[in-house]
């Protein structure tokens, strides 16, 4: 009889271990995976940060969600004389290409969309890049680009002096 009250007990440890190994796997939350730690190193191209696909957990740090939150504004080319920019923390654009620079440091949480970029001075077409849906990207102060939308996008905001 005590051999088999041993028996089942390392067969009942036995089973809880292999539990919990196959919840661990099935329930990725629960762990860090490479995906997480890569996510939190931001890439560099031609001076623009790029922070792709970041966990929830990331955008929580950054405070995306604590941006200002106004009106969706979705005229590509508009003059700003009579609206602050810094009002407007939403945007949206249709496919289309346009110059632009950045008079101030902005970071941008992609919401939908796709964006080819080309930042002066690296005009070349194969030094282009591409920011899309889910990417936070940091353009700094005076960066002159021409961005090519090729999906929709709506981007959430934050600009710094």
């Amino acid at each position: 009889m005590g051999n088999h009250l041993l028996t089942l007990s390392l067969l009942l440890v036995a089973v809880c271990v292999c539990v919990s190994v196959i919840t661990t796997k099935l329930n990725p939350k629960e762990t860090i995976s490479d995906s997480d730690f890569a996510s939190a190193i931001p890439t560099e191209i031609h001076g623009v940060k790029i922070l792709r696909q970041p966990s929830n957990t990331k955008l929580a740090q950054l405070g995306v969600a604590s941006w200002p939150k106004s009106v969706p504004f979705s005229i590509p080319f508009v003059t700003f004389d009579y609206i602050s920019a810094s009002l407007l923390h939403w945007w949206e654009g249709k496919p289309s290409k346009f110059p632009w620079t950045f008079t101030k440091t902005e970071t941008m949480y992609l919401v939908e969309g796709k964006v080819i970029v080309n930042v002066e001075g690296y005009d070349n077409e194969e030094e282009a890049f591409e920011i899309g849906k889910g990417d936070v990207v940091v353009f700094p102060k005076d960066m002159k680009v021409v961005w090519k939308i090729t999906e929709a996008v709506k981007k959430h905001y934050s600009l710094e002096d």
